[in-house]
């Protein structure tokens, strides 16, 4: 049995254009139902952080280590290591007019 290539290509475009629409319809629905979601589901896990024992040591532990390392950088030779890359370079414009 032969395929007609007109009907193959009515039916691939078909298929394309309907796999679009699943996936528009698809993103549609996650905007709308899963998305919300999962933003009230962080802001009730900030919201309890306190109450989650584990976590608010795990946190304190993290604070602990960075001002551990804070100390460590400033301790260093090369002087402060929060200043702003490149401050002590002067800036030239990229046309110079002599």
């Amino acid at each position: 049995m032969p395929f007609d290539l007109e009907k193959l290509a009515e039916v691939v475009v078909a298929l394309i254009i309907s796999s679009s629409f699943l996936l528009v319809a698809a993103a549609i629905a996650w905007r709308i139902g899963v998305k919300p979601t999962m933003r009230a589901l962080h802001e009730y896990r900030t919201a309890n952080a306190g109450g989650d024992p584990v976590l608010s040591r795990r946190v304190a532990e993290l604070e602990d280590e960075l001002r551990a390392l804070k100390d460590r950088m400033a301790a260093l030779p090369e002087g402060n290591p929060t200043r702003p890359l490149g401050a002590e370079a002067t800036w030239r414009g990229t046309k110079e007019k002599v």
